[in-house]
């Protein structure tokens, strides 16, 4: 029963995709927008959780602004997933030319120029799939985190273009190792790292609430000596993508092991948070960010 109801989902898909093709990218992407608004408004598949953040995240605004900015976040990612189905038969050559401006990409010749690779930090904002994407096809070996999809036939189509942009993929249990071997190699990696953490992170204030952040991405730039480089794929009012990139510089001099990777956590948590005030419809508030806790008031304190 399971297996027929696979192929019957890999069937769905594959007859969106057909759609697609036939109507093109900008029409597709008006599709996506519109089934965005209708998931907000009508099948509601994690809306509270997402008004919810919304509200936490921006006290000052009316309730109806807040409705309006969710309703813009489903549209986002509905269209989102439009382009990344598209992307399963896009060549990387015709990716290249996908853009409609990239900003400060010096800063990824800069890190290959230094042989200790770099780590790429975009976050759930925009669609960060066209970034890895594009990375890959632009000579910028990228290693990236796998998870394995419950559904192999949508798994195999989404490794297979991941893959094929000339992605290394590995699997969520092999990161750690995955990505060291990468960076000694002067390799590339890309790290979304802006989902709770649970207990083994460390809060770091986002959009003005303790956050539970992963330390990973900071241990691993100070083990291999590798830069951090935030990047991002935002859409602007006319659903043209943008590629843009800053370098994280953190002056860590004389701070301990921990402090060290404190700074830098914050320093990444800060620019992510810049650039999600700016384009807020545009990052996952579907995610339960701030599900953990700080122990108590007291600690919390302390930790900020």
């Amino acid at each position: 029963m399971r297996r027929i109801k696979h192929y019957l989902e890999y069937f769905g898909v594959w007859l969106l995709l057909q759609l697609m093709l036939l109507l093109g990218l900008h029409i597709s992407r008006k599709i996506g927008h519109l089934l965005g608004a209708f998931a907000f408004s009508v099948v509601r598949v994690r809306r509270n959780v997402t008004i919810e953040n919304l509200s936490l995240a921006f006290p000052d605004k009316t309730a109806k602004e807040i409705y309006q900015l969710g309703r813009k976040t489903y549209a986002h990612f509905s269209c989102m997933l439009f382009e990344c189905l598209l992307l399963t038969k896009m060549s990387g050559q015709s990716l290249t030319h996908f853009f409609k401006s990239i900003t400060n990409s010096h800063l990824l010749n800069q890190a290959r120029l230094q042989g200790h690779g770099a780590i790429v930090m975009p976050g759930h904002l925009g669609n960060w799939e066209y970034l890895g994407a594009w990375l890959s096809v632009s000579g910028y070996p990228l290693t990236s985190l796998i998870r394995k999809q419950r559904n192999p036939h949508i798994n195999a189509l989404i490794c297979g273009y991941r893959e094929r942009m000339g992605m290394t993929l590995i699997p969520r249990g092999m990161a750690l190792r995955g990505y060291m071997r990468a960076l000694k190699k002067g390799k590339f990696v890309a790290i979304l790292a802006d989902q709770d953490a649970g207990g083994n992170g460390i809060f770091i204030p986002f959009m003005g609430r303790p956050a539970s952040t992963a330390t990973g991405p900071a241990r691993f730039s100070i083990k291999a000596k590798a830069p951090i480089i935030f990047g991002i794929c935002y859409r602007d009012k006319q659903d043209e993508l943008h590629l843009a990139f800053e370098e994280l510089k953190v002056d860590t001099e004389g701070l301990d092991n921990d402090a060290a990777v404190k700074k830098i956590t914050m320093a990444h948590t800060q620019k992510l948070e810049q650039w999600v005030r700016k384009y807020p419809h545009q990052w996952l508030w579907m995610h339960k960010r701030w599900k953990t806790k700080p122990p108590d008031a007291s600690k919390n304190q302390s930790t900020l």
